[in-house]
C-alpha cells in the first residue's frame, strides 16, 4: 500500500485549524479553488481545482479539534479510493497537524508526487492560519512543469 505521512506545527488556535479542514472557506484558503462541503460523518466534500480536476470525498470520521478522515469516492487516477486522515494535537505552544494519505491501488510513482505536493499544501495551511494568506490551487507552489 502506498502511503505518505507528514506533520507540521502551526502557531494558531486548534479550533481555527480544525475549521480549515471542514469548511468551504477553509479548504479554499489553502488547498482547492472551490469547495462544496457537508461536514459531517457520511457527508461529502466536492473540491474543484480550477480546470485541472474535481475530487469528491466522503467524510469518514470527524472528531472536533482532533481528527478529520476522508475518502476520495470520485476522482482521477490515483486519487480514486485515497484516504486522508488529518490529526490535530495541541502541544508545545503549537498545534501539530499530521496528515496520512494512503491508497492501496496507487503506485509508488504517484506517491512521489503526493508526498512532495502535500508538503506544499500543509505549508499553505500553516501560512493561512499564521499570516491570513495561504496558497491554494492554482497559486500553489509548483513542483514540476505542468503541475
Amino acid at each position: 500500500m502506498a502511503k505518505v505521512k507528514h506533520r507540521v506545527g502551526i502557531d494558531g488556535a486548534i479550533d481555527k485549524i480544525f475549521s480549515m479542514l471542514i469548511s468551504n472557506e477553509g479548504l479554499c484558503g489553502w488547498w482547492a479553488s472551490a469547495a462544496d462541503i457537508s461536514a459531517q460523518t457520511g457527508g461529502s466534500a466536492k473540491l474543484t481545482f480550477s480546470d485541472l480536476a474535481v475530487l469528491n470525498f466522503e467524510y469518514l470520521d470527524i472528531q472536533e479539534n482532533a481528527k478529520v478522515a476522508l475518502k476520495c469516492v470520485d476522482g482521477p487516477g490515483p486519487w480514486q479510493d485515497s484516504e486522508l486522515i488529518f490529526e490535530l494535537v495541541q502541544a508545545q505552544e503549537q498545534v501539530f497537524v499530521t496528515l496520512s494519505h494512503r491508497n492501496p491501488a496507487a503506485s509508488d510513482e504517484d506517491f512521489l508526487y503526493f508526498s512532495t505536493k502535500w508538503s506544499c499544501y500543509l505549508l499553505s495551511l500553516k501560512a493561512l492560519v499564521e499570516t491570513g494568506k495561504g496558497r491554494p490551487y492554482p497559486d500553489d507552489i509548483k513542483i514540476h512543469v505542468g503541475d
